[in-house]
């Protein structure tokens, strides 16, 4: 569905997109509290690491859990509640971009693990969003969702 569509639909509907500003506070508490549970959960290794390098030596072996616990996170909580722990405190919510409900199973797998390629690729697809008139990133449209304010 192109943007101008999407926007008419959340105009009609009384909604709004979500600012960018939000969107942003919402993934760096995200990003924050996956990376602490991360660090908790590997603690015995992390406090072991010495120096700059060995950590980075382990954050890269530990690549495929990583990936793991960001992929599960936002998928469940998106496809669960529309809104991960970041996105609850600031009020926005993810919503699939045709009936304005949480994004199915499959959406909401497929903007998860699209989200974790773009920030690999140095947040690169969430750029998108400073464009899109919706302040959709690419792992957004993928996703076929769009985030707005929940009030």
């Amino acid at each position: 569905m192109k943007s101008e569509e999407i926007l008419n639909k959340i105009e009609r509907e009384g909604l709004k997109p979500a600012s960018l500003i939000k969107r942003v506070i919402a993934m760096s508490i995200d990003d924050f509290l996956i990376s602490f549970l991360v660090v908790l959960s590997f603690w015995d290794l992390f406090s072991s690491a010495k120096t700059y390098e060995e950590a980075i030596i382990l954050v890269d072996k530990l690549f495929v859990y990583i990936f793991l616990a960001y992929t599960l996170y936002h998928w469940i909580f998106v496809f669960l509640y529309g809104k991960t722990v970041g996105k609850m405190i600031v009020k926005i919510r993810v919503v699939d971009e045709n009936t304005f409900d949480n994004p199915s199973v499959i959406n909401s797998l497929i903007r998860s693990i699209m989200r974790n390629f773009d920030e690999m690729f140095f947040y690169l697809g969430m750029l998108y969003a400073v464009v899109d008139p919706l302040n959709r990133a690419i792992h957004d449209i993928v996703g076929r969702c769009v985030v707005i304010e929940d009030n």
